[in-house]
């Protein structure tokens, strides 16, 4: 009875983090009239959620966690120090997006024989990459300050050398894109703040960010 009460406190503690993460993400993406906002809210939120992690592995480890500030504050300080990189960021996967669906533009418009399934499968196979790659590099850097074109090849290749973590974030994302369509009331409550904080904590698990001096 004890061990129910403490999960049910833990799972409390969390559903009230994340619900207060996913409202100042909103307002992130709102300060920035949405367009400019949601890259810097997004980075922001994997800031957060990285110290949180942070914070939760010295306690399992004894060690005194460092100082931090209120949640608001935390939040919007790593706002406003990640807009810019945010930016490139999100252009960076941007361009890709808009690659891909030049892709499948050509595709449509064009006849291409007997490759046409070949090509077909091909291009599905590098949208699921594009997915699989837009998720994890946020919280990639959210932990480490190398340029974006190295945290873009970081993220390839931890996905292709971790399979399993691709597949088990590969079943978040399937999860909250069902949960969205099925129940959409949640989606303003935890919409965002709940797959990334799934998919750090599967990167963290995973042994793909440790811990720095």
């Amino acid at each position: 009875m004890p061990q129910l009460v403490r999960w049910h406190l833990v799972l409390g503690e969390l559903a009230l983090r994340l619900f207060l993460l996913q409202l100042l993400w909103v307002l992130g993406a709102l300060a920035g009239a949405v367009v400019l906002g949601v890259l810097p809210a997004t980075a922001a939120l994997c800031t957060v959620l990285r110290e949180d992690r942070l914070e939760q592995i010295a306690e399992e480890t004894g060690d005194l966690p460092r100082a931090r500030p209120r949640l608001w504050t935390e939040f919007w300080s790593a706002w406003r120090e990640e807009f810019w990189r945010a930016h490139r960021l999100g252009g960076a996967l941007l361009l890709g997006w808009l690659l891909l669906a030049l892709d499948r533009a050509v595709l449509t418009g064009v006849s291409l024989g007997s490759i046409a399934p070949l090509v077909s499968g091909l291009v599905v196979v590098l949208t699921v990459v594009l997915v699989l790659l837009s998720s994890v590099v946020w919280p990639l850097a959210a932990h480490f300050d190398d340029p974006v074109g190295r945290l873009l090849r970081m993220g390839l290749v931890l996905l292709l050398r971790r399979p399993t973590v691709a597949l088990l974030i590969a079943v978040v994302l399937a999860a909250a894109i069902w949960v969205a369509q099925t129940v959409p009331g949640l989606m303003p409550v935890l919409g965002i703040a709940l797959p990334a904080w799934a998919v750090t904590t599967l990167l963290w698990r995973s042994g793909a960010m440790p811990l720095r001096a």
